[in-house]
């Protein structure tokens, strides 16, 4: 007698299963009572913070002036591939912070341009607040009207410090 073991599919797993074994097209159905249903995506509508209100590590959707471009650089990866960089000064009517525009982004470093931000992150590079647009975010040109950026209030001033977490601090 031969026995065939065959790998169980992840349908036969667990119906929910999320990953790289579900299928695409299965992506908007659901299970409901044993019954499959299609669901409808719906698009949220972007909420956008003011200078004043954001915190490290964080992502935020923005929408902002540049100030000043501070630095504009083209730098060279490890395989040679030329990349443009910018550093600007951009705030809103709360506050400001610097930003950091990389390859195609850095087109958009033009002193009182307006700039939708979308996921763009805040990191803190030495010590200090520095927004960066990863992959996952988006920078766009807006149409908005920002008169007066508060330049007394600039968050990339003010210094932050590793602290560790109580949570998980060693008792000894």
């Amino acid at each position: 007698f031969f026995f065939f073991f065959k790998q169980k599919t992840a349908y036969e797993i667990l119906s929910g299963l999320v990953g790289s074994e579900m299928c695409i097209r299965d992506r908007y159905q659901r299970r409901v009572h044993g019954d499959l249903i299609k669901m409808k995506s719906t698009l949220q509508k972007a909420v956008f913070e003011k200078l004043k209100d954001v915190e490290p590590m964080k992502h935020y959707n923005l929408k902002v002036k540049v100030v000043k471009v501070e630095s504009k650089v083209q730098v060279k990866r490890v395989d040679d591939a030329p990349v443009d960089m910018a550093i600007c000064l951009v705030g809103d009517e709360t506050g400001c912070a610097k930003l950091l525009l990389k390859n195609t982004q850095a087109q958009f470093a033009k002193e009182n341009e307006i700039l939708i931000l979308r996921n763009v992150m805040a990191r803190i590079v030495k010590e200090r607040i520095r927004f960066e647009v990863d992959i996952w975010g988006k920078v766009e040109k807006g149409t908005e009207v920002i008169k007066e950026v508060n330049m007394k209030n600039n968050i990339s001033e003010a210094e932050y410090e590793a602290v560790p977490s109580k949570q998980y601090q060693l008792t000894l």
